[in-house]
């Protein structure tokens, strides 16, 4: 199917029909990610210019933005996790071309690309290595994900793999920093340059040691400091999307 008769579909109450064979010979566009998102209420993005009488998110980092990305919400649904883990692989497919039988470890970061991890792995198994492994980066004491169990055989080739990503000093890159250290003193497992991410909502497309970023699906979507928050500067509220119901507020549902 095209793209338009996908995303039609998805507004008609289909979402749940949608198969890897629906994006078969092509990639998911941006505009159909998006659309599986909304159907899942998981996806607002102020579009408009700055104005007071409408609110913007205020993140965990304390920065400002116009949008805001659920990837829980719609990861958990296990028919819809494949639908992405598919998109995922024909990237990693791409990016690596005849280095992808060279793929030991899919590495990615708890809590929410813990069912996207495991599912890329298991595709990747099925059609490259049989003996694919797949690891959580745990997060600790202050949510970060630093901690790998056992760490990983230094032979290992490993793909850093994340559901979202805001900036290049965030969880993707703690994740990437989490697989290099990981055998900390032995000798580290062997890491592909390129690390993985199904939303990239960012300005970065390079992680703190300028290794690069290949994004699945890209939005453009700001970040922004308080003090610089052009939002702010127009008189609207900055509230968080999670609380209480400031979703509904975002959306112009109720005040």
């Amino acid at each position: 199917m095209d793209p338009k008769e996908v995303i039609n579909l998805i507004q008609s109450g289909g979402v749940f029909d949608l198969t890897p064979e629906h994006f078969e010979g092509r990639l998911m566009s941006t505009a159909e990610a998006e659309e599986i998102f909304k159907a899942f209420d998981a996806f607002w993005m102020y579009k408009g210019e700055a104005v007071a009488q409408k609110p913007h998110a205020l993140l965990k980092s304390g920065k400002h933005s116009n949008g805001f990305i659920m990837c829980k919400a719609v990861l958990h649904y296990p028919r819809i996790c494949h639908l992405f883990a598919n998109e995922v692989v024909k990237l990693i497919e791409r990016s690596l071309a005849e280095r992808i039988s060279e793929v030991d470890v899919i590495a990615s970061s708890a809590y929410s690309a813990i069912t996207l991890g495991w599912e890329v792995a298991r595709l990747l198994s099925l059609k490259h290595n049989p003996r694919m492994e797949y690891v959580i980066v745990e997060k600790d004491e202050n949510g970060n994900p630093t901690n790998i169990r056992g760490g990983i055989d230094q032979d290992k080739n490993v793909i850093v793999l994340n559901e979202l990503m805001t900036t290049g000093s965030g969880s993707t890159w703690e994740t990437r920093e989490a697989v290099i250290e990981c055998n900390t003193p032995e000798p580290s497992p062997k890491i592909f340059n390129q690390s993985f991410v199904l939303m990239h909502r960012s300005e970065d497309f390079f992680l703190a040691d300028e290794s690069p970023v290949v994004p699945i699906f890209h939005f453009s979507i700001g970040n922004y400091d308080p003090e610089d928050c052009p939002w702010c500067k127009a008189g609207s509220k900055a509230i968080k999307p999670k609380l209480d119901n400031n979703w509904n507020i975002l959306h112009g549902i109720t005040e």
